[in-house]
């Protein structure tokens, strides 16, 4: 199944004009465009040549705008052994959760649960999976959804989440706190702005390292700065970015995608 792309160029457009509190009509002076014209783009209308003309206004990258305004890039398929995502139905959206495992011990954690673990808990079963931990990237609704199923199923699980977001019955993660899952290693890593306490995952002990980032980065894109845009675009940087180029980036919303391929398509950066 090909998961589609979660932001298009008016989606980015949108989030990048309220993350800078620019209006139409600051936008069109600032780019030296007409308003009618930003308008036609953020209906997803347009044309490349306003595409470039507000991505520098906007702190976005031009060419990487324009790329995806035509929709030329998605990133390459991934399979990981020891990595599945359940891409699931919440409301008008997909979101994703993760099952990630030491493929040895067969001990294996959560990410999020997403609108519904089903996929996730059939996966367990198949693989022969001892779950031990649940990870909440944020708690969002769409993200938590299906916790309640999953804690009655594994009354024992210890359930983590940032901080900065508590949430009833989890455990506090920190920056720089670091689990076991059987002979993987979980580090956090505070990505907040578009929730305040999201935390980013990385796993070290697969084939290739893994990266879950919650709504902090998509594939092209980010979520958006609901809490602190600048904050959102620092920690990306710091904390994701800086991550190996090869490591897999699995986010809450759209495909896989890696850091390497995000530095080169993503308009943000």
């Amino acid at each position: 199944m090909t998961i589609g792309i979660e932001d298009f160029c008016e989606d980015i457009v949108g989030k990048a004009m309220r993350g800078t509190k620019m209006s139409d009509t600051d936008l069109a002076a600032v780019a030296a465009v007409d308003v009618e014209s930003i308008q036609r783009l953020r209906r997803g209308e347009g044309d490349a040549d306003t595409v470039r003309a507000v991505a520098k206004p906007l702190g976005l990258h031009p060419d990487k705008l324009v790329d995806t305004f035509n929709g030329v890039w998605y990133p390459q398929d991934r399979d990981v052994d020891g990595l599945f995502m359940a891409n699931t139905a919440f409301s008008e959206m997909f979101v994703n959760a993760y099952l990630i495992w030491d493929t040895v011990s067969r001990e294996g954690a959560f990410f999020d649960t997403g609108a519904d673990a089903s996929e996730l808990l059939s996966k367990v079963e198949e693989e022969k999976i001892t779950v031990s931990k649940v990870f909440l990237t944020h708690t969002h609704r769409d993200h938590v959804a299906d916790l309640d199923r999953v804690k009655a199923i594994y009354p024992e699980v210890a359930v983590h989440v940032g901080s900065r977001e508590l949430f009833q019955g989890a455990g506090s993660v920190e920056h720089g706190d670091v689990f076991d899952v059987g002979a993987l290693k979980v580090s956090a890593r505070l990505t907040w702005g578009h929730a305040k306490g999201g935390i980013t995952y990385v796993i070290d002990g697969l084939a290739t390292p893994i990266a879950v980032v919650g709504d902090a980065m998509f594939a092209g894109s980010m979520g958006g700065g609901m809490v602190s845009y600048q904050d959102a675009l620092r920690t990306n940087r710091e904390e994701i970015l800086a991550l190996p180029d090869h490591t897999i980036l699995c986010p809450g919303h759209g495909p896989l995608t890696t850091v390497g391929e995000e530095k080169d398509h993503n308009p943000f950066f």
